[in-house]
């Protein structure tokens, strides 16, 4: 079908088209057309179904995903446009990453080798170091606008420059059904005690690629400023809550 596969995937009246494009090394781009947000989840599954028409009997990887956002005034709803999450098909025989079994468990030696790992990005980060760009999954296509954004981000709500980012181990997962590799994963949560931050919300999550390599998959961390909790009143319960949102 050309540069384009239009698998402009119209299942039903109303729904966003989907059109699969081709990048040249670096596999393929899923497209989208503007969506309400609140419909993102049948969005992603279609994605998923053509992705994985495209690749037939390949598997499928998924990448760096991104779009914009806009409030539709007239319905006031909030609305995603722009969306492109890119993908890439492998052969499954050849794959070099397998699962772990189901019964798999971490040694100390794991958890320790995650725990510094993870406390050496976050040491990069704090620092706006962007070596820490490349502790990240190749897949994941952090450029350095990105890696200036989180630290950008890690930074704003502080008042000072005493403090520091420590990981906390939470748990490790077992072929998790939502990540890109099969295998096993640690999670952290961030520590944060500068001067101006109350805490934080979400974490990082961790492949073990193989004994003592480590990728991190997923960044995803909110930095809660102390003057917000205090401008608010928030009570502990109050942001636990906020965290779920």
């Amino acid at each position: 079908m050309g540069i384009v596969a239009l698998a402009l995937l119209l299942a039903a009246a109303g729904e966003p088209g989907i059109a699969i494009k081709a990048v040249p090394e670096r596999g393929y781009t899923a497209e989208i057309e503007t969506f309400d947000s609140a419909t993102i989840g049948g969005v992603m599954e279609r994605i998923k179904r053509a992705a994985a028409e495209r690749c037939g009997a390949q598997g499928v990887r998924f990448g760096r995903h991104q779009f914009d956002t806009r409030v539709d005034t007239d319905r006031n709803v909030m609305l995603i446009e722009n969306m492109k999450q890119n993908f890439i098909c492998f052969d499954r025989a050849s794959d070099p990453y397998k699962p772990v079994p189901a019964d798999w468990k971490a040694s100390a030696e794991d958890t320790a080798g995650a725990s510094a790992f993870v406390t050496r990005f976050l040491d990069l980060l704090d620092r706006g170091d962007a070596a820490g760009i490349a502790m990240m999954d190749p897949l994941v296509e952090l450029t350095q606008a990105d890696w200036d954004g989180l630290h950008k981000a890690a930074m704003q709500h502080r008042t000072g420059s005493g403090g520091a980012l420590k990981p906390q181990f939470r748990l490790w997962l077992n072929n998790p059904p939502d990540t890109t590799y099969p295998g096993a994963y640690a999670f952290f949560s961030v520590m944060d005690d500068h001067p101006g931050i109350e805490g934080t919300c979400g974490g990082i999550l961790v492949h073990r690629v193989h004994a003592s390599e480590y990728r991190i998959v997923q960044y995803d961390v909110q930095y809660i400023s102390a003057a917000l909790v205090e401008q608010q009143g928030l009570t502990p319960d109050e942001l636990d809550g906020l965290c779920q949102r």
